[in-house]
């Protein structure tokens, strides 16, 4: 569903006239303060959707190639809120995620390059990207790459796809919009909050049954 669509959805529940365009981008100031509060709504739910669970349609495979000395990477494109999950080299070895005070303690007391074997998220780079840092720091060049969930950028302009479930997107923007006026379409905007909280419990579900083996917890 594009971003046009996904504004029209509302405004329709909203008893208000659709449109064919949201007017140039999310932040271009329309004559019509209703769609211009729902064209904002419907980012914020999707951002507060994309932050509820881990998407199997937000997965994504981030790659770089390590150079001898040098100990922390940037993931391109990944921004500062990306979920990261596991990270192998090129020869097939899975590192261990540990905590960045493991990795600062362990290079105090063994600064020597090696091989690395565990890696942890160390802020973001100078293109405000995740970044990650690799323990021991490589002696050589393989290429990494690192599995995990990359939240999308804001909707923009009308051809824009959302890529996670739209049902708790649009209640989730309606309730938003609702409460912004107070209600709409008779209904009370807690009530629209408990809709849109239903859909996504229910979207989870599903998207979890999806990868149930993802979800499995056993001890070792």
């Amino acid at each position: 569903m594009n971003y046009t669509d996904l504004v029209n959805e509302v405004l329709i529940r909203m008893r208000e006239d659709t449109v064919a365009s949201i007017g140039g981008s999310r932040l271009t100031i329309t004559d019509d303060p209703v769609v211009d509060i729902v064209k904002l709504a419907i980012n914020d739910a999707k951002r507060l959707v994309e932050d509820a669970h881990t998407w199997n349609s937000l997965r994504h495979d981030w790659s770089f190639t390590s150079v001898a000395g040098q100990h922390t990477y940037g993931l391109e494109g990944a921004g500062g809120f990306s979920t990261l999950d596991t990270v192998y080299d090129s020869r097939g070895s899975e590192l261990r995620n540990v905590p960045l005070s493991y990795i600062h303690k362990k290079s105090a007391s063994q600064p020597a390059n090696n091989t690395p074997m565990y890696w942890a998220a160390n802020g973001i780079d100078a293109n405000a990207d995740l970044a990650i840092r690799l323990f021991s720091t490589p002696k050589e060049s393989l290429t990494y790459t690192v599995h995990g969930f990359k939240r999308t950028p804001d909707l923009d302009i009308d051809s824009d796809i959302l890529v996670v479930p739209s049902k708790p997107v649009i209640y989730m923007a309606f309730a938003l919009a609702a409460r912004e006026r107070g209600e709409a379409g008779g209904a009370q905007a807690s009530e629209l909050f408990a809709m849109a909280d239903q859909y996504l419990k229910d979207a989870v579900a599903l998207d979890a049954a999806n990868s149930g083996l993802d979800n499995d917890w056993t001890t070792s």
